[in-house]
């Protein structure tokens, strides 16, 4: 008998860019990291890649890339963060299948869906995109066609294995209750559709599974490796037991993951009576013989099939909460979409082909479809944002008021924003009229109509902002504007006016800046859209985060040679003062020249010393406050004592 096994991690995040600019907002419970992209990178995704082996004393005899020795899936939305912002983690994922693909004759990763929505409750049209995007992402990335897809939360029913069928996919991977007989061996059963095609079906260990989620078992790799190791005599023929989890169980979920998956693959490959392998590997060596029905629609984590994901079901973490806020917030999605569609379809230019075969050959990027006009772009890139609103972890959790339903409504926004005026206001309507029905457990964040109006719409002035941005650095340094990279827009100057073009689409909106400046760099910008008329104020927090970064780049300097004493400017430039020392002792050096020259000569250094402070993105102590009223209280009276008790927040008497 041989012993096989399999460990399979699902990798996973929804979309956290906003969809305007397509930049991160922080996160405030991801602190201390940015957001939570960036956290869990640091405490799983990256560390996976050379997970420590310890020794009996806790000393590294040595490390494992995981990626090369565990069965995985990446989704595409997470593969899209990584690549923009730890593209060696990238890399480090990529040589793991690579290598384990020379090792076992089978790379170790399998396909996603492009977006994390339930395929069962989508359209046969959506789920054709989601799997067809998913692969074209894999193959670009890996270099092969998948063998595998992991269907997100396991969620299956007949016509999703018929598309993936149909697809060229081989296997897929469920829990043990999805199937009618998974088999004694961990071999995988055939699921034969209506059509004639086939998916091979690996059930997963269902109790090792969730011992290894849930319990302490992971920092047992004795225990652990018995279990994978499977049981049973030398007659019983070749055996596989898979172990499938979410891939942040290992460092993110579960502390220690990290090292505690170094160990189990260290153990099991010094062992002779187990093969540590993947699927693909396991589909040739144990390959399907017998049928088994499938029990639809069903998912791995609902113990009610799929309805997590539209009523309330009662699958929550608390169980003093109500998910009544599933079902409109499910209903109002489905009419935006079948609306979107509508008007999609209505609106589609005559020479530009079949709609749905050129948003097949678009992809997300709409990288297939350059020549395309821009109302055709822009239209496709509706459908993008229309598929994105159905990330599944935006029903998962507890609470509308969470940030993961946020994320989804994002791009129920910013579809609405491709199609015509008139038809946007009546879906956004519609759609509303339904959130304000999905009331969160928290009485403070109300209903989803008010998480729109207060959450959701937070960064949809992108390019309001982004024309601000631009203004600012323009006033500052014109040369600083070379540094300007963005995710999703170019830009350029029109005279005076700033330019802002969405790349994807080529969609420009010109707009007319009037920086003001108190400091060194502008305080606020005065926009107005040229086209639309609209006209607003962006106040410097508000400039684009990598927007801010330049400017502080280039003020920063400026800001400590007029304010710091030259014993002072020795130690910053030694490094001996960590940045926010470095603005403080900027501002205590403005209010000493305030001292010797008076607040009508030096004013202009305090607000240089706060620009440097709003740049950071750190709102103003208190007690640097409390030091601005007792001295800003003292002096005489006028237009520059009274802007600067305006930037610190303090009413003067």
């Amino acid at each position: 008998m041989t012993r096989h096994a399999v460990i399979h991690g699902h990798f996973y995040q929804p979309p956290r860019e906003e969809p305007w600019l397509e930049l991160v907002p922080q996160e405030p419970s991801a602190a201390p990291a940015h957001d939570w992209n960036e956290r869990i990178t640091a405490e799983c995704y990256a560390p996976l890649a050379e997970a420590p082996v310890l020794d009996g004393a806790g000393r590294i005899i040595g490390v494992r890339n995981a990626y090369a020795h565990c069965s995985f899936d990446v989704g595409p939305t997470l593969f899209r963060w990584l690549d923009r912002h730890a593209p060696a983690v990238v890399d480090a994922i990529v040589a793991g299948d690579r290598d384990s693909a020379r090792r076992l004759g089978h790379g170790n990763a399998i396909a996603a869906p492009y977006h994390h929505v339930i395929l069962p409750l989508a359209s046969r049209r959506d789920k054709i995109t989601e799997v067809r995007w998913g692969i074209r992402d894999f193959e670009r990335r890996f270099g092969r066609a998948p063998v595998g897809i992991w269907l997100p939360e396991a969620a299956v029913d007949e016509e999703t294995l018929e598309v993936v069928a149909a697809e060229g996919i081989r296997f897929t991977i469920l829990a043990p209750h999805q199937v009618s007989d998974p088999s004694a061996d961990g071999r995988p059963v055939w699921w034969r559709g209506a059509s004639g095609k086939s998916v091979a079906i690996f059930t997963y260990d269902g109790a090792l599974s969730a011992d290894i989620a849930f319990t302490d078992l992971m920092q047992d790799t004795d225990t652990w490796a018995e279990r994978l190791a499977g049981s049973g005599t030398a007659d019983d023929g070749d055996r596989l037991v898979t172990l499938a989890t979410d891939g942040e169980t290992f460092g993110h979920h579960r502390k220690g993951g990290v090292a505690a998956v170094g160990a189990i693959i260290d153990r099991l490959h010094a062992r002779a009576d187990v093969q540590l392998t993947n699927l693909a590997a396991m589909l040739e060596a144990m390959p399907p013989i017998r049928d088994v029905a499938l029990h639809s629609p069903t998912s791995w984590s609902c113990s009610h099939g799929i309805e997590r994901w539209r009523i309330d079901c009662g699958c929550r973490m608390d169980p003093h909460t109500s998910q009544a806020w599933r079902t409109p917030l499910r209903a109002g999605l489905d009419m935006a979409k079948a609306a979107i569609h509508a008007v999609v379809e209505r609106e589609w230019p005559a020479d530009a082909g079949d709609l749905w075969a050129a948003r097949e050959v678009a992809g997300p990027e709409l990288a297939g479809v350059a020549a395309f006009s821009v109302v055709a772009r822009r239209l496709l890139e509706a459908e993008h944002h229309a598929l994105a609103m159905f990330t599944s972890c935006g029903w998962f959790f507890d609470d509308i008021g969470r940030i993961e339903p946020r994320l989804i409504l994002r791009h129920a926004a910013r579809a609405l924003e491709f199609l015509p005026s008139t038809d946007a206001d009546a879906i956004r309507t519609a759609l509303l009229d339904a959130l304000g029905r999905a009331e969160s457990n928290d009485p403070a964040k109300g209903s989803g109509r008010d998480i729109w109006h207060r959450d959701v719409l937070r960064e949809s002035d992108g390019s309001a902002r982004l024309a601000a941005g631009i203004a600012a650095i323009r006033e500052l340094a014109p040369s600083l504007l070379d540094e300007v990279v963005l995710p999703a827009h170019d830009w350029r100057l029109d005279g005076d006016t700033v330019v802002t073009i969405h790349r994807r689409t080529g969609h420009e909106r010109m707009w007319m800046t009037s920086p003001v400046v108190l400091g060194v760099v502008a305080d606020r910008v005065h926009v107005r859209d040229i086209d639309g008329g609209s006209e607003r104020i962006i106040v410097m927090s508000r400039f684009p985060a990598p927007i801010r970064n330049i400017l502080a780049d280039g003020a920063t300097p400026i800001v400590l040679e007029a304010t710091l004493a030259p014993e002072v400017l020795a130690r910053v430039a030694d490094g001996r003062m960590d940045p926010a020392a470095v603005r403080w002792a900027a501002l205590a050096g403005a209010w000493e020249q305030v001292d010797r020259d008076g607040i009508e000569a030096a004013d202009v250094l305090v607000h240089a010393a706060i620009d440097l402070q709003m740049l950071a993105g750190e709102p103003i102590p208190l007690d640097a406050r409390t030091d601005a009223l007792h001295r800003l209280a003292g002096l005489p009276t006028g237009h520059a004592r009274d802007s600067i008790a305006d930037r610190f927040g303090v009413v003067l008497r």
